[in-house]
């Protein structure tokens, strides 16, 4: 992961004790952190989960969102988004999918796991049930519904959304 993309990479500051913190390789590490000389103290920057689903009506056929915000305006991305504090897996994926979709889901079935190097996310994608009508939310500016063959492969948002949406169709066969 390059910690220059993750939006905790230009932290300057310890969080414990407030003096400047020092890329350095910790003791008993072998990777370059953030570390406080004074306390100690090192600024792990992990990878941030995203949870999002793959919506599917009785007929099969799949909803995926146009993003409306950067990165990768205009391309399609199955709702999703970064995991609160406090939520489940899967209750992020609904939550997203209602943002984005303005979508209910439900009968949440894991699809994948999908890691992202850059900028360091971890997706956890989910095929839901959906169980209302969908239309764009804030950060979308439409919503399609797709079958397998109509799947825009061309237009995808990112790889993970790529990875996961190939896993999803080989499952079903």
């Amino acid at each position: 992961m390059s910690t220059t993309s993750h939006p905790h990479a230009f932290s300057r500051y310890c969080m414990h004790c407030g003096q400047r913190l020092t890329s350095a390789v910790p003791e008993g590490d072998s990777r370059r952190r953030l570390v406080c000389m004074d306390c100690g103290f090192v600024h792990y920057i992990n990878p941030r989960p995203v949870a999002g689903t793959i919506p599917v009506r009785e007929d099969g056929q799949i909803l995926l969102v146009r993003r409306a915000i950067e990165p990768r305006i205009g391309t399609w991305v199955f709702p999703g988004g970064y995991m609160d504090v406090g939520e489940t897996a899967e209750e992020a994926a609904a939550r997203e999918t209602l943002e984005e979709a303005n979508l209910e889901v439900t009968d949440l079935v894991l699809v994948g796991v999908f890691t992202r190097p850059e900028p360091g996310v971890v997706v956890i994608v989910y095929e839901g049930r959906a169980v209302s009508e969908a239309s764009a939310g804030d950060e979308t500016s439409e919503v399609g519904w797709f079958g397998v063959d109509q799947i825009p492969w061309g237009e995808l948002a990112f790889d993970s959304t790529e990875w996961a949406l190939r896993q999803w169709v080989a499952r079903r066969g």
